[in-house]
């Protein structure tokens, strides 16, 4: 019987658990943020990679000369 009320509960808790685990959140805020965010992101991403290509760049026409 013991066993049997400790499996209850334990049930019970996992089922308390998963309805809260599926309480709605509201992201609104960080999605909103993360757009805004967008595009200094990128251009950083571009002015990295520039770099990269140019550097690359200046290797191969170097090993050429």
């Amino acid at each position: 019987m013991k066993k049997f009320v400790s499996r209850a509960l334990l049930g019970s808790l996992v089922l308390a658990s998963a309805t809260a685990a599926n309480a709605a959140i509201d992201v609104t805020a960080a999605t909103t943020e993360i757009a805004d965010v967008k595009t200094g992101v990128l251009a950083i991403g571009v002015a990295v990679f520039g770099v990269a290509v140019a550097i690359k760049l200046y290797k191969w026409l170097r090993s050429a000369l």
